[in-house]
Order: structure tokens, then C-alpha cells, then sequence
């Protein structure tokens, strides 16, 4: 049997990261030794999602078993979880931000949380996202918006009136 190739492993590392990101953002979370878990995932479905051409996330996901992921059986199907005990989030975090490294995507920070790119300090850009600028606006704050610049431009408006010149 031959020894798998740089390419190869690069290829499973990648495949290992895109479960771990898919579970870590799904919050699909167990602990080792407890029966108990979260949210969990199909495992035939684990896939959905990969590019064509990438490796088989079946396999991989059958050798990260009890390492990195819980595979567990739920009548009558098998599903899956990642582990969050310290050890496998250690090993596991980096793989997953090598996954997102690699599809463009902000590496992600223990509590599973995208990181803003930058340096590795609060203000240096490498904390949570809490900037605005990655924020999602409700509805409110859309409607609040676009009242306040409909009477910044009435009030520039009424204020270039009564200016004399």
C-alpha cells in the first residue's frame, strides 16, 4: 500500500476542517465520555456542502471518531457531533481555521465565534466580532436608519434655505 502524498493529507486536513467548521457552527456539540449531546447531524448528510473532488467526508469523519467528533447511533441512522472537551477543541480549532484559511473565511475563536482579521489583541482587530460593520441590523434599527438620514437631508435641506448668502 502506498503512503499517501502531500496533496492527500492537505486534502483530508481540509475535508476534517470543513466537519469540524459544519458542526462548531451548526452547534452540534457532545462531550466524550457522556451520553448526553446537543444538536446533532446525520451522518450521511455530513457531506452536503463539501466541493466535488475534495475527499470522502465519510471516511474522514469514521477517523476522527472519538478523537474530534462523537458518531453515535439514533434509530435508525447514525449522526455525529463534535466534541467540545479541552483536548479535542485544541487539536480540532486549528484544523477547522486552516479549512476556513483556505476558502476565504475568518478563522474562528474558542467559542466558536468568527474572529475579525488582524492582529491577535481586543483592539487590534483579532477579539470577537462585535465591530458594527459585522453586525446584522434588525428591522428596527433599519427603519431608525433610514428615518434619521430622511431628516439629516430634510434638516441640510431647510438649514441651506435659511442660510443667507
Amino acid at each position: 500500500m502506498a503512503s499517501p502524498t502531500s496533496s492527500d493529507v492537505h486534502d483530508e486536513r481540509f475535508v476534517a476542517g470543513f466537519i469540524l467548521n459544519k458542526l462548531y457552527l451548526d452547534r452540534c456539540y457532545a462531550r466524550r465520555k457522556s451520553h448526553k449531546h446537543g444538536k446533532h447531524i446525520q451522518l450521511s448528510r455530513l457531506p452536503t456542502g463539501l466541493p466535488p473532488g475534495k475527499g470522502d467526508a465519510l471516511s474522514v469523519a469514521r477517523r476522527l471518531d472519538e478523537r474530534l467528533i462523537k458518531i453515535f447511533k439514533a434509530n435508525p441512522d447514525e449522526h455525529v457531533c463534535a466534541l467540545i472537551d479541552n483536548d479535542a477543541v485544541e487539536v480540532g480549532l486549528p484544523i477547522c481555521n486552516y479549512y476556513r484559511e483556505r476558502v476565504g473565511l475568518p478563522p474562528l475563536n474558542r467559542r466558536f465565534q468568527e474572529m475579525a482579521m488582524g492582529g491577535g489583541g481586543p483592539g487590534e482587530g483579532g477579539g470577537d466580532m462585535r465591530d458594527e460593520r459585522y453586525r446584522r441590523l434588525t428591522e428596527k434599527e433599519k427603519r431608525n436608519r433610514e428615518y434619521l438620514e430622511k431628516v439629516k437631508k430634510w434638516m441640510g435641506d431647510s438649514a441651506a434655505v435659511s442660510q443667507p448668502s
